[in-house]
């Protein structure tokens, strides 16, 4: 089931001049910002692949679209699952110690914009704290799986 709200919060964030798009150039800023180094001509052969036409930026209906054409896709490969949240788990864990702290939690999401500089860390830490199955106060892949897996409640 598609979430509108968060799709448009996701589009929001990520049209950073907010002209109503999100560019090439925009998105490739984004991943390059978390740890991904993609060329925007590696962003636009994504975009195009998903999208099934020539695109260089990406109105809000537009996006809906990759976005699910990518979930669906990752659905769909369920092999691959598994080494892009390694992928995902190593940007997180800063320090390469095997774990993701809540200060590494707030640095990588600040970074990627998704919480101002400089938020208080008792968010990250509540965050932690609900996926911290064995109560040590980080989060190991485990339990970094369990996160992203799982749907959010408000």
């Amino acid at each position: 089931m598609v979430d509108l709200d968060e799709i448009r919060r996701v589009h929001e964030i990520l049209d950073e001049n907010c002209d109503g798009v999100v560019s090439v150039g925009e998105l490739c800023g984004f991943v390059n910002r978390v740890g991904i180094t993609m060329s925007e001509d590696d962003v636009r052969s994504i975009l195009n692949k998903h999208l099934q036409q020539d695109c260089c930026s990406l109105r809000f209906e537009e996006f809906v679209e990759f976005y699910q054409s990518i979930f669906n896709h990752q659905d769909n490969e369920e092999k691959g699952e598994s080494d892009d949240l390694m992928e995902a788990f190593r940007v997180f864990d800063q320090n390469k110690d095997g774990y993701i702290s809540s200060n590494e939690l707030q640095n990588v999401l600040s970074t990627m914009g998704l919480i101002p500089q400089g938020q208080d860390a008792q968010n990250c830490e509540k965050m932690i704290c609900r996926f911290d199955s064995d109560c040590n106060g980080v989060l190991d892949f485990s339990e970094f799986k369990c996160m992203m897996s799982s749907k959010v409640s408000p």
